[in-house]
């Protein structure tokens, strides 16, 4: 059964700023900008409406498919049903049910199908109202604008100049070339402490972590020891440890974080498959029988994500990246369409 959402956009609004002398192709075109809440655990949550009700919504880059949680399904009396597509997630958790429901972001609005998620997924305490996952599949058609310090989510047109998309002060902008693979994953270059990893920037991650037979083989790491400490499970599961350590650095194409305590976990998707040999990079995604599930290298979280401000160009294949600034003004004015 396929899954779909046709987005209908009622309002656009042309971002202020430089204005541009190519008239080949259009300026910066906002299509709806909403507020952002960091919740407690650190992840990014924006208002939403399912039907007519308000409820907060996890904006993953890292998820693969939009979903409710079961809560949300029963509470808004929505009809779920099974379909042929599994889901699985970087715990384990696995699932076919789906649901329709109207969905509304600001100025976009769609009747869509959405997944119905795993009922042990955890969101902020602060956030009550938390209702599901925003996932790539809602995200990729725009250029995703994640302004930390204005606490502003943005989606753009992908309709503009090329490299024309920095509409905020910065002295300097690293520019990062990115893999979108088959389950709509942003993959990037981070090296830590001399070694690349291929890691996914995954704002639905609390921490950056790295796979731990990885971590092990490059670092000669003991998980357990005073340097690598144990530090919990997945989802509170003592069969499925993890463990931190701190590194000396993390950089991204000139942006640099010093001395980042990464968060070591087991590969748990990769054993819903029996063939080890395949690394695909995912934090959720669809399986493919013929291919081994794995979350890769690495996962880029919040933790590093959060003093950066981070504009994905999903067409383009290229995120923009400065420090978290203060805004000194508001990002767009609005205009008729």
């Amino acid at each position: 059964m396929r899954l779909f959402a046709k987005w209908s956009i009622l309002i656009f609004a042309a971002l202020s700023g430089e204005a541009h002398a190519d008239t080949a192709c259009p300026p910066l075109t906002l299509i709806t900008s909403v507020d952002m809440h960091i919740g407690d655990d650190g992840r990014v949550y924006v208002p939403a409406k399912i039907g007519n009700v308000q409820k907060s919504m996890l904006v993953d880059t890292g998820g693969f498919l939009t979903e409710l949680t079961p809560a949300a399904v029963a509470e808004l009396n929505l009809t779920a049903r099974h379909t042929g597509i599994e889901l699985i997630g970087v715990s384990g958790d696995v699932t076919d049910v789906v649901t329709h429901a109207p969905f509304t972001i600001g100025n976009l609005h769609a009747n869509m199908d959405f997944m119905v998620m795993a009922s042990f997924h955890r969101f902020a305490d602060d956030v009550s109202d938390a209702a599901g996952v925003i996932g790539p599949d809602h995200l990729r058609p725009y250029d995703a604008d994640f302004d930390f310090a204005g606490k502003k989510f943005n989606m753009l047109s992908q309709d503009h100049c090329e490299g024309k998309v920095v509409y905020w002060p910065a002295d300097a902008v690293a520019v990062v070339p990115i893999t979108i693979n088959s389950d709509w994953h942003i993959i990037v270059p981070v090296t830590v402490d001399g070694h690349q990893f291929k890691a996914i920037l995954d704002t639905g991650a609390t921490n950056t972590v790295l796979n731990l037979e990885i971590a092990k083989s490059a670092f000669s790491l003991h998980p357990g020891d005073a340097a690598t400490p144990e530090h919990g499970g997945l989802d509170g599961s003592p069969y499925s440890k993890t463990y931190t350590h701190r590194f000396s650095s993390l950089s991204l194409e000139g942006i640099a974080v010093a001395n980042p305590l990464i968060e070591l976990i087991p590969d748990l998707m990769r054993n819903k498959r029996l063939d080890p040999k395949d690394s695909l990079e995912g934090g959720t995604r669809l399986p493919d029988p013929s291919r081994t599930v794995g979350f890769g290298d690495m996962i880029l979280g919040m933790d590093i994500l959060h003093h950066l401000h981070v504009y994905i160009a999903y067409k383009e294949k290229k995120l923009y990246i400065t420090p978290a600034t203060a805004p000194t003004a508001k990002p767009a004015t609005e205009a008729s369409h």
